[in-house]
């Protein structure tokens, strides 16, 4: 993926794949993990520096210890992260995660009182060094099996509550990177947004993150976001979805 034609900042914290959790508090939504329906509502997103494998549900053991000749790069971060492309760190089961590629750029859309602006995209290579690895990176994506490595790709962003109630948002619709690879909550995408209530006059700063593709490193041109709509307590719809909000990479 070439960098945005735009200054590159510095990076977040490191993320594998920061997986989206149920919120129980609008669970009559359809767009988001929020759905019972939805082949991802498994997924769990406790903090965005989570790798892939810790949204997996299977009891592997979680011992893996890198040797020491893995740990002498100065590209090697211990505490997980990551900053610079090309800085790496392993998780529990035996994956390596690398940083392969970041940008910043502020894209903005509004619907009715929402704003969505989107900041950071980053792509993410998991390199799985255990079979336990890609067993349960398989898992926490819904696939029979992965290979490795396998590229996720993250978006952060900023949704800002305009309106005097508030809000709960079903986050991203959709994330196409490029044609045939479209990405939403039931096809490899988690958004950690999707369900969470943003107060009237406040903002939300959130991330998805989703499978980019597997063994060869993933080039995109563009990357397109739809956000999905918005509800009140009682799953009225107050926000139209979005139409589509263009990247260029």
């Amino acid at each position: 993926m070439r960098y945005f034609k735009t200054t590159l900042f510095a990076a977040l914290s490191v993320l594998a794949l920061g997986l989206a959790g149920c919120q129980s508090n609008a669970s009559k939504s359809t767009a988001s993990f929020k759905d019972s329906s939805s082949e991802s509502s498994h997924y769990s997103a406790p903090k965005p520096d989570a790798a892939v494998s810790a949204s997996s549900s299977s009891k592997e053991a979680q011992t893996y210890k890198p040797k020491k000749n893995q740990l002498t790069s100065p590209s090697y971060v211990k505490s997980g992260n990551l900053k610079k492309t090309g800085q790496f760190t392993y998780d529990k089961v035996g994956t390596k995660v690398q940083l392969s590629e970041v940008a910043h750029r502020a894209a903005t859309i509004k619907s009715g009182k929402l704003t969505y602006k989107v900041t950071t995209v980053r792509l993410i290579k998991n390199t799985a060094k255990t079979a336990a690895a890609k067993r349960m990176a398989a898992q926490a994506l819904n696939l029979p099996e992965i290979q490795s490595p396998y590229y996720t790709i993250q978006v952060k962003f900023t949704i800002t509550n305009r309106g005097k109630q508030d809000l709960i948002t079903d986050g991203i619709k959709s994330l196409r990177l490029r044609k045939g690879l479209q990405l939403n909550a039931a096809n490899q995408l988690s958004d950690a947004s999707a369900g969470k209530t943003i107060p009237a006059g406040q903002s939300l700063d959130t991330w998805a993150t989703g499978l980019a593709g597997q063994k060869t490193k993933p080039t995109f041109k563009t990357v397109k976001i739809a956000f999905a709509g918005a509800y009140n307590g009682d799953q009225k719809q107050l926000v139209s979805p979005t139409g589509w909000l263009k990247l260029t990479l």
